[in-house]
């Protein structure tokens, strides 16, 4: 409808049907035309050509319809390819580095502060675990010999070992035939009793000796005796225990070692020998020892002794 710019163009209203509105179109060599057209074109037409009574009273406003249900939601449209991404644009060069500025001078450095107090001393901690003994080292060489010191004064007399078991009594003799009896004489009378003599010196007691040539356990009748132990290697001299060699309780024993190999002595099974420092080898040849026993089972050696 571009072609009609006035209303003039419009000659002619037939009629109008609903929305629409027919009118008759003269223009030149149009032979006058009946054209239909809708409510909405004329409203356009006027617009373009900016052709426009004046606005009437506006009308009461009509009631609100209700309403429309909602149509369905339309379904959301496939997702465009994402455009590829544009290269990175090149980075600038690093600007300079500044000089860097004079450093300033140093402080005066402040006074020490007092020293505080001392805190109390912690608890001393746990001894650690004593460490394992070292090896033993090797023994030394025997010192040599010294000389022989000068005889000691004879010991005192042991005690007498005891008896022997009397042998058995002989078959008795037959017997003789009995003399007469003779008269019996008169009964003389008894003198007078002399006087008791001097009591004799005490005679000297002798020490027996057994001498061994081995090793050598002790028998009851080495009581009161020397026992020398004439070995050329290492020996042992043992003393029984009280239940298979009854020595009374006093007995003593002089142990003497006149040959070159050590003796040591040594206790039975139950039987305890003590003595100073607990050596009990003799010292080297013509060392010697003597054991006292003290109790059933326990005697003391006392004499030339090392560990």
């Amino acid at each position: 409808m571009a072609e009609y710019k006035t209303l003039v163009d419009l000659d002619e209203v037939l009629s109008v049907a609903g929305t629409d509105l027919v009118y008759t179109v003269v223009s030149p060599g149009s032979g006058g035309l009946d054209r239909k057209v809708t409510w909405a074109s004329i409203g356009a037409y006027f617009a373009s050509t900016a052709l426009k009574g004046d606005t009437g009273d506006a009308g009461p406003q009509g009631a609100t319809g209700a309403t429309g249900a909602q149509g369905a939601q339309g379904d959301t449209g496939p997702q465009g390819a994402q455009g590829p991404q544009g290269d990175t644009g090149a980075q600038g060069a690093a600007g300079a580095q500044g000089a860097q500025g004079p450093q300033g001078a140093q402080g005066d450095t402040g006074a020490q502060g007092a020293t505080g107090a001392q805190g109390p001393q912690g608890d001393t901690g746990p001894q650690g675990a004593q460490g394992d003994t070292g090896p033993q080292g090797a023994q030394g060489d025997t010192g040599a010999q010294g000389a022989t010191g000068a005889q000691g004064p004879q010991g005192d007399t042991g005690a007498q070992g005891p008896q022997g078991d009397t042998g058995p009594q002989g078959d008795t003799g037959p017997q003789g035939d009995t003399g007469a009896t003779g008269p019996q004489g008169d009964t003389g009378a008894q003198g007078a009793q002399g006087p008791q003599g001097d009591q004799g010196e005490s005679g000297s007691a002798a020490l027996s000796t057994n001498e061994e040539t081995a090793s050598y356990t002790l028998v009851l009748t080495d009581a009161a005796k020397v026992v020398e132990m004439n070995v050329a290697t290492a020996n042992t001299l043992t003393v029984p225990a009280n239940a298979s060699v009854a020595f009374a309780v006093g007995t003593q024993i002089l142990v003497l070692q006149t040959g070159a190999g050590q003796t040591t002595i040594a206790g039975d099974s139950g039987v305890t020998v003590n003595s100073a420092g607990g050596g009990l080898t003799l010292l080297g040849q013509w060392s010697s020892a003597v054991l006292v026993k003290r109790a059933t089972d326990s005697w003391v050696a006392i004499g030339d002794l090392v560990a």
